[in-house]
């Protein structure tokens, strides 16, 4: 599917969806090289248009993903119907997580470990840079976030190189890690 949201400046996305609920539809994404590359979930409200096969380049995207052997699947147990279960669900099942925040700023996303939502909504994030782990929690409302990705190629090379995250202080409101 091509989908294009109503939030402005944001990416169309060229995936296969693999699961929707009540606020989140998860997609696998298909990378600019014709490749599955990790999941992506959107909330249902901010698709504007999802076009299932007359896209230009659908015919060629699906023959070169099946010629490639590459088989489109969803992460088991994932929770689509609230943004508290949907991080606990993707934090079970992939080690990092990008968050983005697109209504509020397009060009920002947030990359680290969740470390869930308090009572307040707010999800508490370690982020990692380049191989460097932030050793306090990011706070952003659940409200605010519009797309989540994981499993991806630079997701997953952060986290190889960069590992599993230390121990974490407290909060920090400053400033995002840059975005890949």
């Amino acid at each position: 599917m091509r989908i294009s949201r109503e939030i402005d400046c944001t990416d169309r996305l060229d995936a296969y969806v693999v699961g929707i609920g009540r606020k989140w539809v998860l997609l696998h994404a298909i990378s600019d090289e014709l490749r599955l590359d990790g999941h992506s979930a959107v909330r249902l409200h901010d698709i504007k248009c999802a076009t299932r096969s007359g896209w230009e380049g659908a015919a060629m995207t699906h023959r070169a993903l099946a010629l490639r052997g590459e088989c489109v699947h969803s992460p088991a147990g994932g929770d689509l119907d609230s943004t508290a279960g949907l991080v606990k669900s993707l934090t079970k099942a992939f080690p990092l997580m990008a968050v983005y925040i697109e209504k509020l700023d397009p060009h920002v996303c947030y990359i680290g470990r969740a470390h869930g939502v308090t009572r307040k909504k707010r999800l508490r994030l370690q982020e990692i840079g380049p191989a460097d782990w932030a050793f306090t929690y990011s706070m952003n409302k659940t409200t605010d976030i519009t797309r989540f990705d994981v499993g991806g190629g630079y997701i997953d090379a952060l986290h190889m190189v960069g590992g599993d995250p230390p121990d974490c202080r407290g909060t920090n409101s400053g400033p995002p890690m840059p975005r890949p």
